[in-house]
This record gives structure tokens, C-alpha cells and sequence, in this order.
């Protein structure tokens, strides 16, 4: 089974909160002024979008081996360290994906910052994070859509920066996908362009377990998912 899939997606329907916006930033459900005014508006600015792309790449599973905390798609080798490995343990194929928020939103932010707004520039950076992480979910349940008619499940999605999974192998996963696939591009440093751009593995296979965010096991301090407290114990 293989497949490639892309996806514009309409800011409407990511469905971004006021509520998960402010607490992602640490100031709780109900933001006090000035930060209420300032998300609703970083949300009307962001809302005129139409840069919002992901997708997908379906690929074989060639190799796996939890002891080296590694997996084979095709021909490219992954670090993704023990934990992340044994989350996809018993994926028999891959879906390497991206997803990205597009240009608008570091656009905006470096507008404020040069105009010495730092607060406004942050609260736009901060609502960019959930933005892309949104997209990325309705590009998730598209996949899940797609597996679910083969009979196949699906792992929960993990990528590289996270849980011991080098950034540098971005490199090896672009490699797998198609040029300028989504309208991102991969700097010789693994960096990816625009900035608010995610990517990453979700396994694919019979056996395989959506397992959530052990947010507790992890030492990343950066984490959006930490932020979030997407926390599933097991």
C-alpha cells in the first residue's frame, strides 16, 4: 500500500479556540486584558490564511529493531530512539507526513516585532503553534479515514525534535517525500521553512496501538504537546 496525499485546508475548519490559545501561553482559559483583545486579534489576522497545507506519504516498513531504537522505511534508516520505536512497534507501513501554517503567521509576527510590539508578536507566535497543530489533526483523521477502509490502525503521530528522535532526520524523511511537497522546504541545518511547519511518522499496521503523549516519560521542555498537558498515562 502505497499513497500520496496533499490537502489545502481552510482556517474555518481548524476550529482554533480563544481558550486553548490562552493557555497555551500559561495565562489560563479566560486571558485578562490585554491578552483577550490580542488573541481575538491574531485569530482575525491569521483567519485570512489560505496558505494552510498538509499531507501525507504512505510507505513501506522495511526494518525495525526497538534494541537500536530504530525503523526502516524503504531504503532510509530513522533514529527515533527506544520509546518513540516501541510506540511503533508492529507498524507495517509508514505515513510520513507535513503540515504547515504558511508564511502569514511569521509574516505578522515579524511586522509586530519590528515595530517594537514584542507582546502582539508573541501572542501571534503562540496562536501559529496551535494553528499548524490543528491542521495537522484534520490531516491525522484524514489518514484515519483512509486506513480505517483497509482495515488498518493507526499509531498516535511523532516527530523528529521529540523524545530522543534527532532533528537531523528530517533530512531522511524529506528525502521520501515529493519536492517541495506541501510548500515546505528543508534548510541544510533540518530546519524547515516557513517556521510554523510540522513533521513527522505515524506507524500503520494491524496491530498497531494509538498510545497519546506520555508527556511524564519525556524530558523535552519545548513540547507543544507538554504545553497543551496532552498527558495519557498507560
Amino acid at each position: 500500500m502505497t499513497k500520496a496525499c496533499s490537502y489545502n485546508i481552510d482556517f474555518s475548519d481548524i476550529k482554533l479556540e480563544k481558550e486553548e490559545i490562552s493557555s497555551f501561553m500559561g495565562l489560563g482559559p479566560t486571558p485578562d486584558e490585554p491578552f483577550n483583545t490580542m488573541i481575538d486579534q491574531a485569530l482575525e489576522l491569521l483567519s485570512q490564511n489560505k496558505n494552510i497545507r498538509g499531507g501525507f506519504v504512505i510507505r513501506p516498513v522495511t526494518d525495525f529493531s526497538i534494541k537500536d531504537g530504530s525503523i526502516t522505511i524503504e531504503d532510509k534508516s530513522f533514529k527515533t530512539g527506544k520509546m518513540i520505536t516501541s510506540f511503533l512497534r508492529g507498524s507495517e507501513f509508514a505515513a510520513l507526513f507535513t503540515c504547515t501554517a504558511g508564511y502569514e503567521v511569521e509574516k505578522w509576527s515579524n511586522k509586530y516585532k519590528k515595530d517594537e510590539d514584542y507582546v502582539m508578536s508573541y501572542v501571534i507566535d503562540a496562536t501559529g503553534s496551535l494553528l499548524v497543530e490543528g491542521a495537522m489533526d484534520i490531516v491525522y483523521k484524514k489518514l484515519k479515514d483512509y486506513t480505517d477502509t483497509h482495515n488498518l490502525s493507526l499509531t498516535n503521530r511523532y516527530s523528529p525534535g521529540y523524545c530522543e528522535w534527532k532533528v537531523a532526520d528530517q533530512q531522511n524523511l524529506f528525502s521520501l517525500l515529493p519536492k517541495d511537497f506541501c510548500n515546505i522546504q528543508l534548510s541544510q541545518s533540518s530546519l524547515m521553512s516557513p517556521i510554523k511547519s510540522v513533521s513527522g511518522i505515524v506507524g500503520i499496521g494491524k496491530s498497531v496501538q494509538h498510545r497519546g503523549y506520555i508527556c511524564d516519560s519525556c524530558h523535552s521542555k519545548d513540547c507543544v504537546y507538554r504545553a497543551k498537558k496532552m498527558y495519557v498515562r498507560h
